[in-house]
């Protein structure tokens, strides 16, 4: 007998979409029939549709360090509500994850709290090639190239190639943040007198992210590494790294929701809880974006989920807090592009399952088929809905999207066979 059922329901399998029964035993798929079997426990999905489990590979669950805006259980509780089964959480705690210590630290925190899987990026720094070099059961590297929140950044050309050697003989991705500490700082002067939110995205325009593309990619060219670019924000990037692609480099990217849903009317009209890094851009971008997630030429979403609580976020536009929460709405916001019919549900899978599971190493993720991983993203691809700060499980408590509505809702998240999230 089974220890689950998933009945009654349809089901992505084998790049389509068919009527299926899903049975699990010990937390893997143990068969995907039309039939009806035996098991201890079944979840009836009548009028649901059954997705290999989301997985995020961008967030910020805070712990240690900074608490009071996230831990990892508000965190994974969130990830959960959002249809989301596995995260990768970044480095850029407080400590921050640079040794092989404070990894084994955070593992262990998240092993007690996290109710989803994760995978744990270790920082790279001028000055932990070691420590690099002795990190194991790890996602990836991350390597911050300009300034963003915490303490994190390396931007000299030689420490970014070390980072990406060290990479290279591991085997994981260099996950950049691809932005030009210099010209972030040029920029930043020549407009320390204006106090409007458009001030922060002026000083750090499409130049910034492109001069740190530019020189990300070209000491991967020499590490022949892969190199993963986060939250990519103009179509300028897009096109170069296609290019690096066509040249023979491994280079993947992401793109977030907010880049994708969200540009600089948005600043305008909510100032800095719409401050990240990169900033927001014009329409032109966000459309242009958008067309290259939903034709695969932006290989991933991921939702640099990045929560601040509100009075950090209420300063000055100079001294606020960059980054805003995303990690339960990122994949119902690319529902709504499914159900508009601007993004084809295996499109979807691609960039929520299936790549992401390829890229960042799980081997056994991003498919519903025999001996893979039993997670599960149930959503009601037709169930209209609005997104509400006070139905967050964030512990920041708000969403830059309040008041949104959408087609596409979370039902039920199930994680290595156990329901972690019912709506």
């Amino acid at each position: 007998m089974f220890d689950l059922g998933l009945v009654n329901g349809k089901a992505f399998v084998c790049g389509k979409v068919a009527d299926a029964n899903i049975y699990v035993s010990k937390g893997k798929i143990a068969k995907v029939s039309g039939a009806r079997e035996k098991a201890e426990k079944t979840i009836d999905c009548s009028g649901l549709l059954i997705l290999p489990g989301a997985i995020d590979s961008h967030v910020h669950f805070r712990e240690p360090g900074m608490e009071k805006k996230e831990d990892w259980r508000t965190g994974s509780r969130a990830a959960a509500a959002g249809g989301i089964c596995t995260v990768i959480d970044m480095p850029n705690t407080k400590p921050p994850t640079t040794t092989v210590k404070l990894l084994e630290e955070k593992r262990k925190i998240a092993e007690k709290k996290s109710i989803v899987n994760f995978g744990l990026n270790f920082g790279a720094s001028s000055e932990n090639a070691a420590e690099m070099r002795k990190a194991k059961g790890i996602a990836g590297f991350k390597v911050y190239m300009g300034t963003t929140t915490g303490d994190l950044k390396i931007e000299g050309d030689t420490d970014i190639l070390q980072a990406f050697r060290i990479a290279k003989a591991k085997g994981v991705p260099a996950a950049v943040h691809a932005e030009d500490e210099g010209l972030i700082r040029h920029y930043a002067a020549l407009l320390k007198g204006r106090g409007d939110p458009l001030a922060y995205c002026d000083s750090r325009p499409v130049s910034v992210a492109i001069k740190g593309l530019e020189r990300a990619i070209a000491q991967a060219s020499i590490a022949k590494n892969h190199l993963h670019v986060c939250h990519v924000s103009s179509i300028e990037e897009v096109r170069l790294i296609a290019e690096a692609k066509k040249a023979g480099l491994k280079v993947t990217c992401e793109a977030c929701p907010h880049h994708l849903f969200m540009g600089r009317k948005d600043v305008e009209k909510l100032g800095n809880f719409v401050k990240m890094n990169p900033p927001l851009r014009g329409d032109r971008e966000r459309h242009e974006l958008l067309r290259a997630l939903e034709t695969g030429l932006i290989d991933i979403a991921a939702s640099d989920h990045a929560p601040h609580l509100r009075e950090e976020k209420m300063k000055g536009v100079w001294e606020a807090a960059s980054g805003v929460p995303g990690v339960e709405t990122m994949l119902p916001l690319l529902l709504n592009e499914v159900a508009r019919g601007n993004m084809s549900l295996a499109r979807l899978v691609e960039a929520v399952c299936e790549k992401p599971a390829a890229i960042f190493g799980f081997r056994k993720k991003g498919k519903i088929a025999k001996g893979f991983d039993a997670d599960f993203t149930v959503v009601d691809l037709g169930k209209e809905w609005v997104i509400r700060d006070e139905e967050m499980h964030s512990k920041c408590g708000w969403t830059p999207y309040h008041g949104w509505k959408i087609r596409g809702k979370v039902e039920k998240t199930i994680v290595k066979g156990k329901l972690v999230f019912s709506s």
